[in-house]
């Protein structure tokens, strides 16, 4: 008892004599989950990666050790939240359906005649869809149909739909009556049918000249000489 009380007394002499304590170790950051705009920016950047890797190579030449290294985020990070590639292009479809690159915008057709506003309404959503970015990722989401079907037909329908609704509103903007809505969705529907589908598959084979303006004018003339009588004349209602 008496040697352990010495040698404490002898280890404060020492610290009391001049001699400088040793700074107290700092304590180690507690590493827990990031904070939820944190991890929305990392997620972010994981599907910008993914869908630039996607369009430049492919989904098949595209790892996800590759998508990681250009997100600049570990692979764990991007584990944590994809299982694997399949899920992570999955995630890349959905996020371009809720981005810009498919949210068609109509333009200004009220005091223009029926034919005419349904003119409009066709080279808009031509002219958004023709961009490059909404193009490539058509040319994408095709090239992956076999191995996604009801994803990209997802992507089909809810595009389609969109674009219906941006012609079928140019056509009759308002109405409280469901048929001339319902009449208006079928017009819309069969002039997409004539002017929108085969310009976009014209579009994605590489046609260059069944694309350009006076091409897709032409196609739209002959859609409205086609649909005649249902589009000159505003419905009753309407």
């Amino acid at each position: 008892m008496k040697r352990h009380r010495s040698i404490l007394s002898a280890s404060a002499c020492r610290y009391g004599n001049g001699m400088v304590m040793p700074p107290p170790t700092s304590p180690v950051p507690r590493v827990g989950r990031p904070r939820r705009d944190e991890a929305g920016a990392v997620n972010a950047r994981i599907l910008a990666a993914a869908t630039d890797l996607f369009l430049e190579r492919g989904l098949a030449a595209t790892s996800c050790e590759a998508v990681a290294a250009r997100a600049r985020v570990g692979k764990a990070s991007l584990y944590a939240r994809y299982a694997g590639k399949e899920a992570l292009f999955e995630a890349v479809v959905q996020h371009a359906l809720e981005g810009r690159s498919f949210r068609w915008q109509g333009p200004e057709t009220r005091d223009a005649p029926p034919a005419e506003r349904l003119a409009l309404a066709g080279r808009a959503v031509l002219s958004q869809a023709l961009q490059p970015v909404p193009l490539e990722l058509m040319r994408l989401f095709m090239a992956e149909a076999r191995r996604f079907p009801a994803l990209i037909a997802q992507v089909e329908r809810i595009s389609r739909g969109r674009v219906l609704e941006v012609v079928s509103r140019a056509l009759v903007p308002e109405t409280p009556d469901p048929q001339v809505r319902a009449r208006a969705d079928a017009v819309a529907d069969r002039f997409l049918d004539l002017t929108f589908a085969p310009i976009i598959v014209d579009a994605l084979m590489g046609r260059e000249g069944q694309t350009a303006a006076e091409a897709v004018d032409r196609r739209i003339v002959t859609a409205l000489e086609v649909l005649g009588h249902e589009v000159l004349t505003d419905p009753p209602g309407a």
